[in-house]
């Protein structure tokens, strides 16, 4: 705090030295002349004081002898007579936060997270049908209304979630695929008070180890996909056996169940790569507000050549993003080379194909109990069929609805 009221009120930095700079000091306190960071060298001695003490100084240096150097100037009055000196800096300034200001209350960056089977395109293209693009006022997005209309226009969504963070609204939906991630059920299980537990795929259950719910299987029963495993309405009994109610709770259960699982790959025995010579072509591009310019130096001599766009945004406190855009246009030059996969090296693509398959049900936890693989070559392909014999855990949330199950005697 005392280095705020001394930035506001100004000081310096000063090199004493001559007859007796200890008298110099002691002289300054008992004027009531605050001196700190007061440092001794061999000759001098260099300290700082503040503007008000330093034009009391001219007394105390007459009588000790010594000499005063202004060695830096330092607070707000120097701050602003520089300011003076520099008007087209003093007025930017406030313009430019007025600019910011401005351009935070509108959306500069859209985020698409979670869609798979709705398209990017899709979803943007939803957007602006809605009056959300680029630009958009924030204050103009009614996101609980914005979130209905996703899950109303597009049957794969079954949750959506709208949420603007400075200039940047991010759009994350969940599809109606019903293997979900680890994040996902999380999140489910925070947001909703109770849920069941469905099947992912059909199969017979091996065991079911029920924590909470209610079991709706046993081993040896076959089961679909979307099937609830584990109810997570619990019935409360009366004295009559009758049911007086349920609680809700989140099902929760390891249940393994067999299933079969089969694999198909194809490869073209013809084919074409590119065959790139390493000569680039850059070209510099800024953008703003849809329009986009290109600073060429003269023209692409490239018969054949892949654009690729490495593009920036340009944000202010790691938030607020604005409609400008800048980066690089790189042409790659290539040429087509025809080409045939020999039937050793197609089948070892392809098995390389299916070892990666593989690997991903082994991080799923799935066990292979049986597989058969088969190569074949039809019609210029290369085909691969594989078929598991598989056992692994199954059972994902799905929120209850509020309506409870009806009681018994209740229609």
């Amino acid at each position: 705090m005392k280095n705020f009221f001394r930035y506001l009120q100004g000081y310096l930095k000063i090199r004493v030295w001559g007859y007796s700079p200890e008298r110099f000091m002691n002289l300054c306190s008992n004027r009531g002349i605050l001196l700190w960071d007061i440092t001794r060298r061999e000759e001098d001695y260099l300290m700082y004081i503040s503007l008000s003490g330093f034009f009391r100084l001219r007394p105390v240096v007459r009588k000790t002898g010594t000499r005063v150097l202004v060695l830096e100037r330092c607070g707000l009055p120097f701050l602003l007579r520089r300011m003076q000196k520099r008007k087209v800096f003093v007025m930017g300034f406030p313009a430019c936060l007025a600019f910011l200001l401005i351009m935070s209350r509108f959306i500069w960056a859209i985020d698409l997270e979670g869609n798979r089977a709705v398209t990017d395109d899709m979803l943007m293209d939803f957007l602006a049908e809605n009056g959300v693009e680029y630009g958009t006022a924030r204050n103009r997005i009614d996101m609980e209304q914005l979130e209905e209309n996703l899950r109303e226009t597009f049957d794969e969504i079954t949750w959506a979630s709208v949420t603007i963070d400075g200039t940047r609204l991010t759009v994350n939906i969940r599809e109606n695929d019903l293997v979900m991630t680890e994040e996902e059920k999380e999140e489910v299980l925070e947001e909703y008070p109770a849920s069941d537990l469905l099947a992912t795929q059909d199969g017979t259950v091996i065991s079911i180890l029920t924590r909470q719910g209610v079991p709706q299987v046993t081993a040896g029963m076959e089961v679909k996909k979307g099937d609830i495993l584990v109810s997570g309405a619990v019935p409360v009994f009366a004295d009559d056996g009758s049911i007086k109610e349920y609680q809700f709770c989140h099902a929760d259960a390891d249940v393994v169940i067999a299933y079969e699982l089969s694999f198909e790959e194809e490869l073209a025995l013809n084919y074409e790569y590119k065959n790139y010579t390493g000569r680039e072509k850059k070209d510099f591009f800024l953008s703003f507000g849809g329009r986009r310019f290109v600073f060429r130096l003269g023209g692409c001599r490239f018969l054949k050549y892949d654009t690729v766009t490495d593009a920036r945004q340009l944000k202010v406190l790691g938030q607020i993003y604005l409609p400008f855009f800048y980066g690089f246009e790189v042409k790659r030059e290539y040429f087509e080379v025809e080409a045939v996969y020999q039937k050793e090296k197609a089948e070892e693509i392809l098995e390389e194909r299916l070892e990666k398959k593989i690997e991903g049900l082994y991080d799923l936890g799935v066990q292979i109990k049986q597989k058969n693989v088969t190569i074949n070559t039809v019609d210029g392909l290369a085909v691969l069929n594989a078929a598991f014999d598989v056992e692994g855990k199954t059972g994902q949330p799905r929120p209850l609805s509020e309506q409870q199950p009806a009681l018994e005697g209740e229609t």
